[in-house]
């Protein structure tokens, strides 16, 4: 009987020693892992958390969470001051695409229209690339792809280019030929037809026969018709020099008339008596006054008409 009290006594005793170190086991196991102080095995504390007191007694250190919006800590640790959040600089180009927590750091994106292909260590964001034609559109972490165009704007600027050469062509043609024709103009001498009753001087292009005619009687009526202006360039064309021509304006001050009737007498006479009138008809045609030519042709016609008996 005192055998089977003693065996059942050391059986209670070894069954209580057991559980004892299981439950010291269970005790003792950190999750998170542990870390080394002052010659203790702690345990870490878990994320979104920091160390405010080290462990002395038990392996349980005191654990404080991070301030949220501000701090964090993303992983166990023994740290004793959590992390600052990351900032989005809305001056690089970024935006708050996750909030901070006590578990996790800020994440940053980018604004519309801009990108950053640095990943995490993206400090600011570039604007996308504009694009005649877009291959691929710009995200927030890669850069807009645009098509090669180069064929294509080739092909539209000949389409463009070759119309205008040729109208410009087509105008320096027109301008040539125009000039030509102008030419031929001024070269051709005006016919001066006959008066009825009296003589005068015929011209054309390969021969001119001259029979007399004196534009005296008509000067002052031709000048009325001349004017100033055009009786200056009459004179100019004629060779009559810018002095001679300033001294007949000097001669009359103010008095257009006397100043263009004393020019037409003085180039009228530098002409000759019979040439006078053929000279100034192909002049007034050369410095394209032909409109007054009519007219004196008219004066000098009416004058021979009446004149006739």
């Amino acid at each position: 009987m005192y055998v089977c009290n003693l065996i059942a006594f050391l059986c209670c005793v070894m069954l209580g020693l057991t559980e004892a170190r299981r439950m010291r086991k269970r005790s003792d196991t950190c999750k998170y892992g542990t870390y080394q102080h002052e010659g203790k095995t702690c345990c870490l504390c878990p994320a979104g958390h920091q160390v405010l007191h080290d462990c002395t007694v038990s392996n349980e250190p005191k654990c404080e969470l991070c301030t949220s919006g501000s701090t964090y800590l993303d992983h166990p640790n023994n740290d004793h001051t959590c992390q600052p959040c990351k900032i989005c600089d809305p001056n690089a180009n970024m935006k708050v695409k996750n909030g901070c927590t006590p578990f996790s750091n800020t994440v940053c994106g980018c604004v519309e229209n801009h990108y950053c292909d640095h990943g995490d260590q993206c400090k600011i964001c570039k604007p996308c690339d504009r694009c005649d034609v877009v291959e691929t559109e710009c995200t927030e972490t890669s850069n807009t792809v645009c098509k090669d165009t180069t064929m294509s704007n080739g092909a539209i600027a000949a389409a463009v280019l070759v119309p205008l050469l040729i109208i410009t062509i087509c105008l320096v043609l027109f301008y040539l030929l125009k000039q030509k024709k102008d030419k031929k103009s001024r070269d051709t001498v005006p016919e001066v037809e006959p008066l009825k009753g009296k003589c005068a001087c015929t011209f054309h292009i390969h021969k001119k026969f001259c029979v007399e005619l004196d534009l005296n009687p008509y000067l002052s009526e031709i000048a009325d018709h001349l004017g100033w202006k055009v009786m200056k360039r009459v004179a100019l064309h004629n060779g009559i020099t810018k002095a001679s021509i300033d001294n007949h304006e000097c001669n009359h001050p103010n008095d257009a008339k006397e100043q263009t009737y004393g020019l037409l007498q003085d180039w009228s006479q530098k002409q000759g008596l019979y040439k006078a009138y053929p000279a100034l008809i192909k002049t007034l045609h050369a410095i394209k006054e032909r409109r007054t030519a009519d007219e004196i042709k008219k004066i000098v016609e009416k004058g021979q008409a009446e004149a006739q008996p």
